[in-house]
């Protein structure tokens, strides 16, 4: 058994895996990671099951010293990676010794980063997953921490050549279950024009700048989803994401598909942003 120590610590860090399926009814967020395209791509090229839990760092990076042999693989937003002051690429399987030192710099297209390990991270399970959320778990990882791993050494290097989703303004979406109850204008407006992204974004939500006239009332408390995109009473736009709520009173005109919550994790703010219902 090895561990992974944390020197440095990201901006923001934390265990995440695919998230906390079968709890919603009792109030618990899905959690699990934002981006599963990125991270799926980890997985794969370390021969992961697609649950097994990896780091995600959000903006920036932190410095990580490893205790035993493993194999690492660093997908998600475009960074600076060095192991040992040696820059290494993303999206390929890494070889790692004992005692060699993994740096991670900013982000710098996109949000997410994230680091995959052969055999996934081993953190104990809460509700059926090892993701951080405030309340169940641990809520990020600090300086000192240690994060366990297997070691291993008989895994081949191999690299893995990623689709570009992320630079499509393109979010893939259906018509939420209050869709009808917009007008044709309202409709319109919402599935013709280009929408940015706020400064005000986090695991929880997405929110947009520009507004829609809104005079729907608001619901009795109804089920939403990560991707559930609601119409606030001022008009704005706010797409729920994976640390949201289980239930919410505002309308829910679209829902995004799976692919397109990955994409949308790694718009950046001011970025632009179109609907297209499936």
């Amino acid at each position: 058994m090895g561990n992974m120590t944390i020197i440095k610590p990201a901006f923001y860090c934390s265990i995440q895996d695919l998230g906390r399926i079968y709890y919603r009814h009792l109030g618990v967020p899905h959690s699990g990671v934002m981006d599963e395209v990125s991270a799926g791509y980890a997985n794969d090229c370390l021969e992961n099951e697609k649950s097994s839990a990896v780091i995600e760092i959000i903006a920036v990076g932190g410095t990580y010293i490893f205790s035993e042999p493993t194999f690492i693989c660093i997908t998600g937003a475009k960074t600076t990676v060095k192991l040992n002051s040696i820059a290494i690429e993303q999206y390929e399987s890494i070889k790692i010794q004992t005692g060699d030192q993994l740096e991670i710099g900013a982000a710098v297209d996109g949000n997410f980063i994230y680091i995959g390990i052969a055999g996934g991270f081993e953190v104990p399970e809460v509700l059926e997953s090892r993701s951080y959320f405030k309340g169940i778990t641990k809520q990020q990882l600090t300086k000192g921490d240690t994060i366990s791993y297997q070691s291993s050494e008989d895994l081949k290097e191999s690299k893995i050549e990623p689709q570009k989703l992320i630079k499509s303004s393109v979010l893939k979406c259906f018509p939420g279950l209050e869709f009808h109850l917009l007008n044709r204008k309202q409709q319109e407006l919402l599935l013709n024009s280009s929408f940015t992204i706020s400064k005000n974004w986090n695991r929880m939500a997405f929110q947009l700048n520009e507004k829609i006239d809104n005079l729907l009332l608001q619901l009795k408390s109804s089920p939403v989803l990560p991707g559930t995109v609601q119409l606030t009473p001022s008009g704005q736009l706010i797409i729920l994401m994976k640390d949201a709520q289980t239930t919410g009173g505002y309308p829910r005109i679209l829902q995004l598909d799976k692919a397109s919550i990955s994409m949308l994790s790694q718009k950046r703010m001011g970025t632009s942003i179109d609907f297209l219902i499936l």
